[in-house]
């Protein structure tokens, strides 16, 4: 694609793309993905888009992957939160087809804190951004929740664009209609904090990702710090929930579903001093930061401290202690006896199940032994048990089905078009048959056989239409075959609008034909 424009500094590339669709006066959705992606299923997404390498092949060189996402998106929100492993599989999602799945992996689709309900702005910022660049633009940090505001301007402005988007292939673009210039709040001191941090995060540059037992060392680290210990090393989660209350209005909490239950053993203030088994989100630490840290903190300070904190050793790294323990009985302690005892006579998940104090005290100060004791030991044989399902015969059923139903579509020349989903629909149970059609070979080389494509179900279509009109005209014009089909000179494909150009050289040749035979001899 030619001319496609370079993104501005904290543009989302979601607007950019939006803006390469308004320059080219592309005006259908699926024109516009067809153009940049080379696919017409691509999902508009405003926050952590998809197929970024194919959007950095229109971009200049210095513009890879990696610097879209971390530049453009709000994928540097995320980052710091999740595992390293976690964050590069991310990235790679982000480059190519991931079907959501960035989302689900960086925590977004299950999160408390929930995106906002529609895409908002900033008419002082759209005005400035009118007179440097001459356009309007999507900026990153609008479309942030925690931050409802811009501290030079005031509250930010909602649009009448939902999110998620309800037409999710169309491109909105920033426009004085969709963004018209109304008189701002002023903005709320909680808002502007959280816009601090914030910021920073999005001028992060990539680097490694702390691990989840460095989060915890470091909560703990904090805790303790702070004076929210009690005795020796319980957490005083009481005190910490009170400083929080203190330092945040409740509404402000409630909105972003942060709301601080003293009673619930499962709230988030709580598990986030526990051991680290998930990741949290950029505001949960923003919150937690900003009530116990004193003034002038840096969330870009902490994410460094804690990616020097030291990694725990492993279990495995002790494996010449646990050693030396296995064979050698006069060294075998009272509990590592007691667990060979109870080997001698059941298998070791009979013996867990039997003694689950004793097992839970091996398990946690000899694993390395208790591990090995467990593996040396005879197992059962386990009898195969019968495939419940004849893969076989379910695909000869398939098949069969699946041949009436086309015996059926081609003699009704008429209807959707047949993709893979639409065929699977007419066989019931379309979601099973797809998680399973790796199993039924001769029903999936059947569907790859007679499966439509958009231009075969174009050139039905024009078909039809002129079967149509030959009731009506003896040559159909081009623009009522056009209508009948559905479709717009812009939306054919090359194979209907080479199908279109021979029925319209056939209608010509054949009145060529007549004009000859009416010529007097």
């Amino acid at each position: 694609m030619l001319n496609f424009p370079v993104p501005y500094p904290e543009e989302l590339i979601y607007s950019t793309v939006a803006k390469a669709g308004i320059r080219k006066g592309i005006a259908s959705p699926k024109e516009l993905l067809t153009e940049i992606y080379g696919n017409r299923n691509v999902i508009a997404t405003l926050d952590l888009p998809n197929q970024l390498s194919r959007i950095s092949r229109w971009l200049p060189p210095d513009y890879s992957v990696e610097v879209i996402a971390y530049c453009h998106t709000l994928f540097p929100l995320y980052a710091p939160f999740i595992p390293e492993e976690r964050r590069k599989r991310c990235l790679a999602w982000m480059a190519g087809k991931c079907r959501g799945a960035a989302h689900l992996a960086m925590g977004v689709a299950a999160s408390l804190v929930k995106v906002p309900g529609r895409v908002r702005y900033c008419p002082g910022c759209l005005k400035e951004q009118q007179r440097t660049y001459g356009e309007y633009f999507w900026k990153r940090e609008w479309q942030i929740a925690g931050v409802d505001c811009c501290e030079k301007h005031g509250e930010l402005l909602h649009t009448a664009i939902t999110r998620p988007l309800v037409d999710q292939h169309r491109y909105h673009d920033a426009s004085p209609a969709t963004c018209p210039i109304f008189p701002q709040k002023p903005a709320r001191n909680e808002s502007k904090m959280v816009l601090t941090q914030v910021r920073e995060l999005l001028e992060q540059r990539p680097a490694i990702s702390p691990s989840y037992d460095q989060w915890s060392s470091h909560y703990h680290r904090l805790a303790q710090q702070s004076g929210f210990i009690r005795g020796q090393a319980h957490i005083d989660h009481a005190a910490i929930a009170k400083s929080v209350s203190d330092h945040w209005p409740a509404r402000f909490l409630r909105r972003y579903g942060l709301g601080i239950d003293r009673n619930s053993d499962y709230c988030w203030l709580r598990a986030i001093f526990r051991k680290h088994r998930k990741s949290f989100s950029y505001l949960q630490h923003i919150v937690v930061h900003q009530a116990l840290i004193p003034e002038c903190w840096s969330i870009t300070d902490v994410i460094e401290g804690v990616r020097e904190l030291p990694l725990p050793v492993p279990p495995e790294s002790l494996e010449s202690t646990g050693k030396a323990h296995i064979g050698s009985k006069d060294g075998l302690t009272p509990d590592q006896n007691d667990w060979i005892k109870m080997l001698a006579d059941r298998s070791p998940k009979k013996a867990r199940v039997a003694a689950p104090a004793l097992y839970a005290r091996l398990y946690r100060y000899d694993r390395l032994w208790l591990k090995q004791v467990n593996q040396a030991q005879p197992r059962t044989q386990v009898l195969k048990r019968k495939p419940r399902i004849d893969w076989r015969q379910r695909d000869r059923h398939y098949l069969t089905k699946l041949r009436e139903i086309l015996r059926f579509l081609r003699a009704a020349p008429r209807g959707p078009r047949h993709s893979q989903t639409y065929l699977l629909k007419q066989l019931g149970k379309l979601s099973t048959l797809e998680k399973t059609l790796d199993r039924l070979p001769r029903t999936r080389r059947l569907l790859a056989r007679y499966t439509e494509s958009v231009p075969e179900y174009q050139v039905r279509r024009l078909r039809n239409a002129w079967w149509e009109l030959k009731q009506e005209f003896q040559y159909p014009p081009r623009w009522r075959l056009i209508r009948i089909a559905g479709l717009s000179e812009t939306r054919l494909t090359d194979q209907a609008r080479d199908y279109l150009h021979g029925l319209e050289e056939n209608e010509e040749d054949t009145n060529d034909q007549g004009n000859q035979g009416q010529q007097p001899g």
